[in-house]
């Protein structure tokens, strides 16, 4: 009998701490694009749940849309392209701090087999696929217009979130190339009818930043422990898969339905970073500006909204140390 009351007791102490350990998971709302480079978001809500964060997670196509799922209090926390803090500034949307990166590169100009192009001007009269007002297609008409290109005698058309149409229209001839991020380079190198360009186009101040994650402001004031913990994700998630290729690569694989050979082509073309590149997000934004992209300079976004304190608690690195001036 005493070793059944003993029993009924430590059974209680467990489902009780169970319950209070259910408890103490918080709810945060999540969002990021599916992409090979994002692979390391792909594992967040694992990560999170052993800092006590209960992510709840939604993959989207586009910055665009995780612009304005964070803009319209859809989600608290989220990765967006480093571009998008330039257009948020211009839409005077302020409430927000960009607390780490999330990777670098990961999109490039293709063209169709026989097309050829050494110098953005030998672009002029082709006509290329984009995904309308997306980064890399911000990213393209900036470098090109800078390097000096005429934009108006390039001709763009929309594809969205790129996939099979945009790769159709590239062996039918309807296009002469696309600027899109991975995997849609690595289907169009792996299928036959593309190459990657010489041209790059995050050949310039920049270094090809590229994800960032940002959170709404209030919601940080009110639950900095949670996003710490989210931080403490991010990091760890990207440490493990950076020290493991095979796991990187099959949990690229399984997120984005790419075949082991698409992601393969696809891997070298990134880096999965959660460094914050401060000097050249100054750089982008104003870039963007000079390319017309803005209409405002709006680099002054970037003081404003870069917080480092969390990732340098989670690291124990220092600012500079993580990409900060």
């Amino acid at each position: 009998m005493g070793r059944m009351l003993k029993f009924s007791a430590a059974f209680a102490f467990a489902l009780l701490a169970g319950i209070t350990s259910a408890q103490a998971q918080q709810k945060v709302r999540f969002a990021y694009a599916v992409q090979i480079h994002q692979a390391n978001m792909m594992l967040m809500q694992e990560y999170a749940k052993k800092h006590g964060v209960d992510l709840e997670v939604t993959p989207l196509r586009r910055y665009a849309d995780l612009q304005l799922a964070l803009t319209t209090n859809q989600v608290d926390v989220v990765v967006l392209g480093y571009v998008n803090l330039g257009l948020m500034e211009e839409n005077a949307f302020r409430n927000h701090k960009v607390i780490g990166g999330v990777f670098t590169g990961g999109q490039s100009l293709t063209l169709r087999n026989g097309v050829q192009a050494k110098t953005w001007k030998d672009l002029e009269g082709k006509t290329l696929g984009t995904a309308p007002n997306s980064y890399a297609e911000l990213l393209f008409k900036s470098t090109a217009k800078l390097a000096g290109a005429d934009i108006s005698k390039i001709k763009t058309v929309s594809f969205g979130g790129g996939g099979p149409p945009v790769i159709a229209a590239l062996r039918a001839g309807d296009i002469d190339g696309f600027v899109f991020w991975e995997p849609n380079n690595a289907d169009a190198a792996i299928g036959k009818v593309g190459y990657y360009s010489s041209l790059d186009i995050g050949d310039n101040p920049t270094k090809h930043i590229n994800g960032a994650m940002a959170v709404n402001a209030d919601f940080l004031a009110k639950n900095r422990n949670a996003v710490l913990g989210v931080v403490r994700a991010l990091v760890e998630s990207t440490d493990a898969l950076n020290a493991n290729p095979a796991r990187y690569a099959e949990v690229a694989q399984k997120g984005t339905g790419s075949t082991p050979e698409v992601v393969k082509e696809s891997l070298p073309r990134g880096k999965l970073d959660y460094k914050l590149y401060q000097k050249e997000a100054k750089a982008l934004l104003r870039m963007i500006h000079e390319a017309g992209i803005t209409k405002i300079d709006t680099t002054a976004a970037i003081d404003r909204t870069f917080d480092y304190s969390l990732l340098m608690q989670v690291t124990g690195k220092s600012k500079k140390d993580l990409g900060g001036e």
